[in-house]
């Protein structure tokens, strides 16, 4: 998909000539793919050690020569296939994990094409516009993609329209229309 330049007044379009990709979390096989660069590095660590002992700079006998020379004696044995099974299907899980889509962070703004928000700045909006209705003592609300539940603490003499109709316009901003639901709790303890 590509797009063109083009002069924007609003201030709402890309103008970039590349795609643009929705913000998303890390792949699946990232946590793995950083335990095993640590394993790699200290394999390097361990390689550089056998140079210095190599080049006469340190004492002792070298560690990767001394297993190397181990596993060439080696012969198989048929202990191993349970290792290499679980190694194979270890490498499958990883490949499906990496290739997995990954999970959006962030939701998109109506009528921009480039601008995104976090799910809990959507969710200390609501909380805010709520806060701002005469009447109500605190708001809290939690995010998700499909809803928007407000918990609103309240006095009696709340306008509990003018609290869903504040928390509602917070959440017509957005794209996508996550449905929302509005709890009320009467300040002194009680639920209403």
């Amino acid at each position: 998909m590509t797009r063109t330049r083009t002069a924007d007044p609003s201030g709402s379009a890309d103008i970039s000539d590349r795609r643009v990709f929705r913000p998303s979390g890390l792949p699946g096989a990232a946590v793995f793919g950083a335990v095993l660069g640590a394993a790699l590095l200290v394999l390097c660590g361990v390689a550089i050690r056998d140079l210095v002992v190599t080049a006469g700079w340190a004492q002792g006998p070298p560690w990767l020569g001394d297993l190397a020379e181990r596993s060439s004696d080696a012969s198989w044995e048929s202990w191993a296939w349970p290792t290499v099974i679980a190694l194979v299907v270890v490498g499958v899980v990883l490949l499906v994990l990496a290739a997995k889509p990954r999970k959006p962070t962030h939701l998109r703004l109506a009528g921009h094409d480039v601008m995104w928000t976090r799910r809990i700045d959507v969710a200390r909006r609501c909380s805010a516009a709520a806060d701002d209705v005469a009447g109500v003592d605190h708001a809290t609300t939690v995010v998700t993609r499909r809803r928007v539940k407000s918990t609103v603490h309240c006095r009696d003499d709340v306008d509990r329209s003018a609290v869903e109709a504040a928390v509602e316009g917070v959440v017509a901003e957005l794209e996508s229309s996550p449905r929302v639901k509005v709890r009320f709790v009467h300040s002194r303890g009680g639920r209403r």
